[in-house]
């Protein structure tokens, strides 16, 4: 069985050993109970956000361009606050339990300079801090995070294992 967020690709069923992948746009999220990958790339101050419930197995991908909607248009992946809500929900639609669900964090760039005369950081710093809030809000513990800097990142989250594959311009690759 697979699920996704409203609006955002599903997984698909591997159909040999290996598992399946699918990408996860901007302002997009995707669930998979099938042990897919979910892939996602041009992360500069965006943040991937990776969910993942060890006991069913059922995780989720959010690539977020916003901490929070503050009466922006836009669906609820696009804003940190609301693509999590929505993330979790739709994992436990597929069987995930909320109060299970672990994260690891990677992105939030600090791609250019500019300052707006506001005090309260890099829209990077911004979404880092609101998925921090919204997680510890919903009880999810943050495992791993690589976020901040000067460079973009490309993520691949293995759903069956958990691991979040960070890759950065020049062939650098962390594991979280």
């Amino acid at each position: 069985m697979d699920s996704s967020s409203a609006g955002a690709p599903s997984a698909s069923p591997a159909s040999d050993q290996s598992a399946s992948r699918l990408k996860v746009g901007l302002s997009e999220a995707a669930v998979a109970d099938d042990g897919a990958v979910l892939v996602t790339s041009g992360l500069g101050s965006c943040l991937g956000v990776a969910l993942r419930d060890p006991s069913s197995g059922v995780g989720g991908l959010l690539h977020a361009m916003l901490p929070v909607a503050d009466g922006r248009p836009g669906v609820p992946e696009k804003f940190v606050v609301d693509g999590v809500d929505a993330t979790i929900d739709a994992m436990a639609e597929a069987g995930a339990a909320p109060g299970e669900v672990r994260a690891k964090i990677a992105g939030a760039a600090e791609m250019i300079e500019f300052n707006a005369g506001g005090d309260d950081g890099s829209v990077g710093d911004r979404n880092v801090a609101a998925a921090e809030a919204i997680l510890r809000e919903r009880g999810v513990p943050v495992d791993g995070a690589d976020t901040g800097g000067n460079r973009g990142r490309s993520l691949r989250f293995d759903t069956g294992t958990g691991a979040l594959h960070v890759s950065y311009a020049g062939g650098e690759t962390i594991v979280l």
